[in-house]
């Protein structure tokens, strides 16, 4: 029985520990009883993290931006590459035969085709390549079409 008296108590005691004085919870070492709100090491620790992440962010946006535009300009090449390959097995060249040349088109200025027909092995077939090159930055980019007719 005396025991059961004991639990009580610290029970009790217990229950006003974690609620403290009035139903309140306990305050921390940092805040004092009245204060309401967040200690300046809290805000500091929320804005270093904030700063962080919008960082972080900001280079993926920027990142993203740059594969948009080399995909563009894949693109591009690539459709390019395809009509000076059309153009030339309209025209049934003669072997072998190299040639090279930049695009009327004032949007593709940046851009030059080179083509190279070369025979195969296998009689009445020909080997068909086309590239088309571009400066990226420093870089010289490639796109290259080869087909077999």
């Amino acid at each position: 029985m005396m025991q059961r008296a004991e639990r009580r108590v610290r029970n009790s005691e217990w229950d006003g520990v974690q609620t403290g004085e009035m139903g309140r919870t306990p305050h921390s070492a940092l805040r004092t009883p009245n204060a309401r709100g967040f200690t300046l090491l809290e805000v500091m620790m929320a804005v270093a993290i904030l700063s962080l992440v919008i960082v972080s962010l900001m280079g993926l946006s920027n990142r993203s931006t740059q594969d948009v535009m080399v995909a563009e300009r894949m693109t591009t090449a690539t459709l390019l590459a395809k009509r000076v390959m059309s153009e030339t097995l309209l025209i049934k060249p003669q072997l072998p035969r190299e040639k090279e040349g930049e695009f009327e088109e004032e949007e593709f200025k940046d851009f030059i085709w080179k083509m190279i027909v070369v025979p195969t092995p296998v009689p009445q077939v020909m080997e068909v390549r086309v590239a088309v090159l571009w400066k990226d930055g420093e870089r010289e980019e490639k796109v290259e079409l080869v087909s077999y007719e």
